[in-house]
């Protein structure tokens, strides 16, 4: 009998917790009619302190590539090698080169 009277005032106890807390502390999800404040535009602030990550990978992908193309001393060679750079589009851009 103490058994289930503990439990059934556990979970009383908890409720009223639960109620409690949500009317102290309301956090519910901003609805459609509501409009944000402009000033708290946290996500543009955000992204902007994150790297160009595509940026960062195709030059490390291009970097070995760009060596190993330099110390290429036959004419033939090399541009067996850049027509296969051109073709794979391992060769920098334009688009890159401007950024």
């Amino acid at each position: 009998m103490k058994v289930v009277l503990s439990f059934i005032a556990g979970i009383v106890v908890c409720t009223i917790l639960y109620y409690s807390i949500n009317f102290i502390l309301p956090v519910r999800a901003m609805t459609e009619d509501a409009t944000p404040d402009p000033s708290s535009d946290n996500g543009s602030a955000l992204s902007k302190l994150l790297p160009d990550f595509k940026k960062i990978y195709t030059n490390a992908l291009q970097m070995p590539f760009q060596k190993a193309e330099a110390k290429i001393t036959d004419p033939d060679i090399a541009q067996f090698y850049r027509e296969l750079m051109d073709e794979t589009g391992l060769a920098p851009s334009t688009a890159n080169k401007t950024q």
